[in-house]
């Protein structure tokens, strides 16, 4: 039997997901056991997920996941850099994956690896190190440096349009198996349907899930048509809980406050949030109202949006660039099948990596796994504040993973 795994948001699950787990099935056999390493209640966009990871974990079994893992925060927080080389350190780990699955809008493994390559050249380094420090090229953010660098190092033009988030992804992910030297075989499917952030289109079969989020956020439900009828069963129930969506603006007047009662300082090792971000955090929060508006104001061609959401979560978690650079020294289960219990065991023989079956367990771990897992902890309880009705600070110690019979 292969295994193959998938390092996912399913923030939500919708029909292109299952689009996907199907289609590597049909290539790569029926028989194939899929893992999610998925992330948890905070996404790479450095968001709230749309629900908590237990929902969307259940979801993803009840619709042929065999078993979902978690990618804890912070690492499921980063860069497409940290985000893939954290992804792949942990499949890694529980040592029994044959194939790494990922969407992309190129669909083309050659073309994606040679890009990998390349980038990951001393040349391309050098070359973007050159770039940075040009005066020529000082109005140019860090994403268009990139681009000017690849291209000059492959031989041809790369335009932005190929810098699309999954392309990038891919790129990540293949530069994280080379790095970590594993027989890991990727492969790449062409992402269907609707575009990244494209909104709800009725005549497209596979809609965004940003789309679908923005239509839930609205009370629509209707945007439930697009994800599989098993998911749909499991988030109308979080709805009817009051344990679906999320809101952001629920954190507004605590993220707010906690930098209006900070200090600018010199000194700071927060996560994304040096070079001086973390003192114009600071400083615009007393113009600020919202989380929203204190990233818009802290915006420049400096400091993207994502970049700055990541600042400010790091540095409300108490997240520092080391934490990051660490890797994850644990995963834990989220949600199983019947084949996901056989995948559990197959695990725990081949591999002594922490797989967390129990999350009050971890406190019997090393150091640094107790230290990872209470920050994840810790981002769990705050989550849990942005639904309508929340759950309680010890929900990520005391609940079980979804178990499908």
């Amino acid at each position: 039997m292969k295994v193959a795994a998938i390092i996912s948001e399913y923030n939500p699950f919708h029909s292109g997901h299952e689009y996907q787990i199907k289609e590597l099935r049909r290539r790569l056999g029926e028989d194939t056991a899929v893992i999610a390493i998925m992330s948890g209640n905070f996404t790479q966009r450095a968001e709230p997920a749309v629900c908590d990871k237990t929902i969307r974990a259940e979801a993803a079994v009840e619709c042929g996941v065999n078993l979902v893992l978690e990618l804890p925060f912070p690492f499921c927080m980063s860069s497409a850099e940290f985000f893939a080389k954290s992804g792949v350190r942990i499949i890694k780990e529980i040592g029994i994956v044959d194939y790494l699955v990922f969407g992309s809008e190129s669909g083309d493994i050659s073309e994606i690896s040679n890009i990998a390559s390349a980038m990951s050249s001393d040349e391309y380094s050098l070359t973007l190190e050159a770039l940075t420090g040009d005066p020529e090229y000082k109005e140019c953010g860090y994403p268009e440096l990139c681009q000017i660098a690849l291209s000059k190092v492959y031989g041809k033009e790369i335009t932005r349009d190929f810098f699309t988030p999954n392309n990038i992804l891919g790129i990540e992910y293949i530069k994280a198996i080379s790095a970590e030297g594993i027989d890991l075989t990727p492969l790449t499917l062409r992402r269907e349907g609707s575009g990244y952030h494209d909104i709800i289109n009725p005549m497209a079969e596979f809609q965004s899930a940003t789309a679908i989020r923005e239509e839930l956020a609205d009370n629509n439900l209707s945007a439930l048509d697009y994800v599989p009828i098993n998911a749909r069963a499991v988030y109308l129930n979080a709805i009817d809980s009051g344990k679906m969506p999320s809101d952001i603006s629920r954190l507004d007047l605590s993220i707010i406050s906690s930098f209006r009662l900070n200090s600018p300082t010199a000194n700071v090792d927060y996560h994304d949030a040096a070079g001086g971000l973390y003192n114009r955090l600071c400083d615009m929060s007393a113009e600020a109202t919202s989380i929203s508006s204190l990233t818009s104001l802290a915006e420049t061609k400096k400091y993207t949006k994502t970049r700055i959401k990541r600042a400010i979560w790091n540095t409300y978690f108490g997240v520092t660039s080391s934490d990051v650079r660490s890797l994850p020294s644990y995963t834990q289960v989220l949600a199983m099948d019947s084949v996901g219990r056989s995948l559990l065991k197959r695990i725990k023989k081949m591999s002594d990596f922490p797989v967390i079956t129990k999350p009050s367990a971890y406190r019997e771990l090393g150091d640094e796994v107790k230290r990872q897992k209470e920050l994840s902890n810790k981002a769990d309880a705050v989550f849990g504040l942005t639904l309508k009705n929340a759950n309680s600070g010890r929900f990520s110690l005391t609940f079980t993973p979804y178990v499908k019979d």
